[in-house]
């Protein structure tokens, strides 16, 4: 992976590449952003440029050694780090051995590492072109309605393996993607490590969420924040991409995807996971704000307890959206409302639910509501309190 490969990002880029050349890069760095923005492609071509030997004033020469060895992600210095679990089939979709063995049905899931499903993984980024998204690495690998873990187990392995001094590079560089989906005990065993890594090693976290991460985790990590794809970027790379879809459909994609690749392409696509979302959203918002519809929110809280927590987070913060466009429409400019023809069309009807007496409480119970599914909270009694919540607030007269 190279900076040239990565759509947008150019200031990011330049300060990426300032800091190897004034030999001043941090050993441990947190890039962090919203959605799938490029952030992990970043940190795979900022790790192959610090090793590149001929590296150019702006990128990797991507065909020295190295290169070659980071493009086909079999460099001795070069580690990843990510969650996984088991599913019911026992491990990844190809439930195939890696480096370090293979998972079966007998693997715990408190004995699972990353470079147990290295092989899923490796054909899990070529297939997103190093743009990974939680959801459909937790597809790849057979765990859609699980949790995805970086358990004690990693944080062991982690250690074990990034101790030892480089064996062709200057650096070992250590990657770990979805760092909050560490749990208590693997963030205790690595705080030290993270604190004081052995010599010529760099770690870099790429994280959505700052706030999923202990306090004491963070202060040890240099944050570059990683902006939204720019959509004047964003449209040049579907144009090519998507070069048989009209015009009009390509910018409308660009338009909803707030900066954000694969919401793009879904649009794109056939959208029918936002079409979901919206059609659930939809019959929620109804039953909330009818009289006498608790058993109607009973079965709806049942159902969306079933969908795993990655779908619960998709869906809230996609009904999050909606109440935002909700108050743009009643008091925003037309241009910033982004939104297809049939959430248009009905939230024209919903908005005027959405105003200023209630819509900061709103947005308030949907932040925090994503906050306690990141946090393991119990799904059926946060879409119930939630549901209460929006049944008493729906109604608050404008």
């Amino acid at each position: 992976m190279q900076f040239k490969d990565i759509i947008g990002q150019s200031d990011l880029k330049k300060s990426l590449v300032e800091t190897v050349k004034n030999g001043r890069i941090s050993h441990a760095q947190l890039f962090l952003g919203k959605g799938v923005n490029g952030k992990f492609a970043l940190a795979v071509a900022y790790a192959q440029y610090i090793n590149c030997p001929d590296r150019t004033e702006t990128d990797s020469c991507g065909v020295c050694l190295s290169c070659k060895k980071y493009n086909a992600m079999s460099h001795p210095d070069l580690f990843f780090s990510f969650p996984v679990n088991k599913s019911s089939k026992g491990g990844g979709d190809s439930d195939a051995k890696s480096r370090e063995g293979g998972v079966n049905r007998s693997t715990s899931s408190k004995d699972l590492i990353s470079t147990m499903f290295y092989k899923d993984w490796l054909s899990y980024l070529n297939s997103t072109h190093y743009y990974p998204e939680l959801q459909s690495w937790y597809k790849k690998i057979n765990i859609e309605n699980k949790q995805g873990i970086i358990n004690v187990e990693e944080a062991r392995r982690i250690v074990r393996d990034v101790s030892f001094k480089p064996v062709e590079a200057p650096y070992k560089i250590l990657i770990i993607w979805q760092p909050e989906k560490m749990n208590m005990s693997s963030a205790n065993v690595l705080l030290k490590f993270f604190e004081e890594p052995p010599a010529h090693t760099i770690i870099i976290m790429v994280a959505d969420e700052k706030d999923q991460l202990l306090k004491t985790i963070q202060s040890r990590f240099q944050i570059i924040p990683v902006p939204k794809i720019d959509d004047f970027e964003l449209y040049a790379y579907l144009k090519t991409k998507y070069s048989n879809f009209p015009e009009n459909q390509v910018k409308n994609a660009v338009a909803l995807s707030d900066g954000d690749l694969q919401r793009a392409e879904h649009i794109l696509g056939d959208g029918e996971q936002m079409k979901e979302h919206f059609m659930l959203f939809q019959s929620w918002m109804r039953m909330c704000y009818k009289k006498g519809s608790l058993e109607e929110i009973k079965t709806f809280v049942e159902k969306v307890s079933r969908i795993g927590r990655e779908n619960q987070k998709h869906f809230l913060n996609y009904s999050l959206r909606l109440i935002r466009q909700s108050l743009l429409i009643n008091y925003g400019h037309p241009s910033l409302n982004k939104l297809t023809h049939y959430e248009s069309e009905w939230l024209t009807k919903f908005s005027p639910f959405i105003h200023i007496n209630n819509g900061i409480q709103l947005t308030e119970k949907f932040e925090q509501a994503i906050f306690e599914v990141g946090r393991n909270a119990s799904a059926s009694v946060l879409f119930m309190k939630l549901s209460l919540d929006l049944s008493v607030l729906l109604k608050i007269p404008q």
